[in-house]
C-alpha cells in the first residue's frame, strides 16, 4: 500500500508542475503583451505579441473598400531638402546626338558651371579604387568621393573632370566608351566641384 501512495504521489507532483508551467507562461505573455502596449502606443509601430494582436483588430476592422483619396493628399512633403538642393548644384546632361556634339562647339561655355563624369558608384571601395586604377592606365584621372545615403549605406563615385568646356567632357566620355564604360554626364556649379 505505501507503494500506490507514492506512485499517485508522483504523477500529482508532475501534474501539478505542468500546470504551474502553463500558468507561468500565460502569466509572462500577458505580461509583455501590456507593457508593449502601452511602450508603443505613442504612434510608433506596435512589435511583438502586442503588435501581433494590434494586426488582428485592424485586419477585423479594415473596411473592405476604401475610397481613394485625392492626389493632392496623397503626396507628401520631402523629408529632406535634398530633392530641392541637387538639382540646384548638379545637373546630369542627356547623351549627345552625332549633330549635337558639333554645335556645341561652336557655343561659349556657360559661365559659373563646369562638367563631370561619373563613370560609375559602387558600394564596395575597393571596386572603385580598381576602376580608378585602371582608368589611370588609360591615361584618365578618376578621384573617388565618398557618399553616404540614408538607410542603404555608403557608396563610392568615380568621378572624372572638372572640365571646362563640353568638348573636354566628349573627349573623355568617348575614351571611357572605347574601355566599355558608359557614364553619367554631368553639369556641376564651379563651386561644387
Amino acid at each position: 500500500m505505501a507503494k500506490a501512495r507514492r506512485s499517485s504521489s508522483r504523477s500529482g507532483k508532475k501534474w501539478r508542475g505542468l500546470l504551474l508551467l502553463t500558468a507561468g507562461l500565460v502569466v509572462g505573455a500577458g505580461l509583455m503583451w501590456v507593457a508593449q502596449y502601452y511602450l508603443y502606443r505613442d504612434g510608433k509601430p506596435f512589435r511583438g505579441l502586442a503588435g501581433l494582436v494590434a494586426a488582428g483588430r485592424k485586419a477585423i476592422d479594415k473596411p473592405k473598400e476604401a475610397k481613394p483619396q485625392p492626389e493632392v493628399e496623397q503626396q507628401s512633403k520631402p523629408k529632406f531638402d535634398f530633392y530641392t538642393i541637387l538639382p540646384e548644384v548638379e545637373t546630369v546632361l542627356p547623351e549627345p546626338k552625332s549633330g549635337a556634339r558639333k554645335t556645341a562647339r561652336t557655343e561659349a561655355p556657360e559661365a559659373g558651371v563646369v562638367y563631370v563624369l561619373q563613370a560609375a558608384s559602387y558600394g564596395n571601395l575597393n571596386e572603385a579604387d580598381h576602376l580608378k586604377a585602371k582608368l589611370a592606365l588609360n591615361g584618365l584621372e578618376a578621384r573617388i568621393e565618398k557618399i553616404s545615403i540614408q538607410g542603404k549605406g555608403d557608396y563610392y563615385r568615380v568621378r572624372l573632370g572638372p572640365y571646362p568646356s563640353l568638348d573636354a567632357l566628349d573627349t573623355a566620355d568617348g575614351k571611357l566608351t572605347k574601355l566599355g564604360l558608359k557614364a553619367i554626364r554631368l553639369k556641376v556649379k564651379k563651386g561644387a566641384a
